[in-house]
């Protein structure tokens, strides 16, 4: 069999085929080079047989190997140290901003009116929601209908006050939109409601007086508008009518004996509507008021945007308004120009067997700014 052999790695200038048997070998590291032995080149390029010159040549290697593995090393170093240099120059850039001027604690200048519109309906008060008949997620009666209650108005004037921080709110709308009492409407009201139609609208009206008054002792508004719209379930009717619905509405009762009520307060001014629409103009625009009884909705894909859109644009063909509130739907929701209330009582046993998402207990509180428009929109909780 033939002897194996290896290349010369002496040198460079020495790179002979040489037989396994003239072969020595240098330790590299973990690397083996092999070299001719002393007179075994084949070239004749290393011929001396000095071991003292051999030693001599491979130290010499070693040396020149170490030199080009120190300048690799110092490369490294210095390109380590050119980007130590480039990323010390860009935080010392960093650090040297010029300082600003000082924003000012207050912009210069008049403060603007802003008008609170505060929404209060679906209350359905004399309504009993038992907590098992919900899976829990709600829990109402009277007691608990007059605590809400008082937590609404409690807790706008909280947003009134955040808000008078920045604007000046001299002036209130309140509307009362609607379906503040639950009615006997059908067998199962009938069946388990605490109070009649009668003391429901008694209880209610304790309520709103309450609610009124602290808004005229703890509000410091210098005028407070009162919007009032009927609701369906409010009616006295098997159904809802058209012509004479208010003549026909408990609610509509209630409103006048609120306004016969507070007859010498000069500070509250009461819009009672007869028709179902009412308009009220706030800081030159032109609001509408309706409880949302009369726009059909059946639950499809693009939710209440498409029926109250369609409602709205048929309106404003016979008067133009730049804004429209509802109530009717429990649904808490705001478009481009138009807003819908929550409700008061929260989830029942109904709304969920019809498919509707549950709601907590909550009324809208949007701002009109004189020079912004619309601007703050806050769901004021009750529960």
């Amino acid at each position: 069999m033939a002897e194996r052999t290896f290349q010369c790695r002496r040198s460079k200038a020495c790179r002979a085929w040489i037989p396994e048997s003239a072969v020595g070998w240098q330790e590299e590291g973990s690397q083996r080079r092999p070299f001719c032995l002393p007179g075994m080149c084949p070239n004749g390029k290393r011929n001396d047989t000095s071991e003292e010159l051999l030693a001599l040549q491979l130290e010499l290697r070693k040396l020149k190997e170490a030199a080009r593995a120190a300048e690799r090393d110092r490369d490294r170093a210095l390109e380590q140290l050119a980007n130590t240099m480039d990323s010390l120059t860009a935080a010392l850039d960093i650090r040297e901003i010029d300082q600003p001027e000082p924003l000012a604690d207050h912009q210069p200048g008049a403060r603007s009116e802003s008008v609170p519109i505060l929404l209060c309906s679906d209350w359905h008060c004399g309504a009993v929601v038992r907590p098992e008949t919900v899976n829990d997620l709600n829990s109402y009666d009277v007691e608990e209908f007059h605590r809400r209650a008082a937590a609404l108005f409690v807790n706008a004037l909280k947003v009134v006050r955040m808000v008078r921080s920045s604007c000046d709110v001299r002036q209130m709308v309140l509307w009362l939109g609607g379906d503040l009492i639950d009615n006997w409407l059908h067998p199962e009201q009938i069946q388990l409601q605490e109070l009649s139609p009668t003391q429901q609208i008694i209880e209610c009206e304790r309520a709103i007086v309450a609610g009124i008054d602290h808004l005229l002792e703890h509000g410091g508004f210098e005028r407070i508008v009162i919007p009032c719209s009927y609701g369906n379930h409010g009616r006295t009717t098997q159904k809802m009518q058209a012509d004479n619905a208010h003549a026909t509405s408990y609610e509509w009762l209630m409103y006048q004996s609120l306004r016969r009520h507070y007859r010498h307060q000069e500070r509250l001014e009461w819009r009672i509507s007869d028709g179902n629409i009412l308009y009220v103009e706030v800081l030159g625009r032109l609001l509408r008021f309706h409880h949302g009884d009369a726009i059909r909705y059946q639950g499809g894909i693009g939710g209440l945007t498409v029926p109250l859109t369609k409602w709205q644009l048929r309106q404003d063909q016979g008067i133009a308004a730049d804004h429209s509130f509802f109530g009717h739907f429990h649904q808490l929701t705001m478009g481009p120009a138009w807003s819908v209330n929550g409700s008061l009582i929260g989830p029942t046993a109904y709304g969920l067997k019809l498919g509707f998402a549950p709601e907590r207990p909550q009324q809208l509180l949007r701002f009109l700014d004189s020079e912004r428009g619309w601007t703050g929109a806050f769901p004021v909780l009750t529960d």
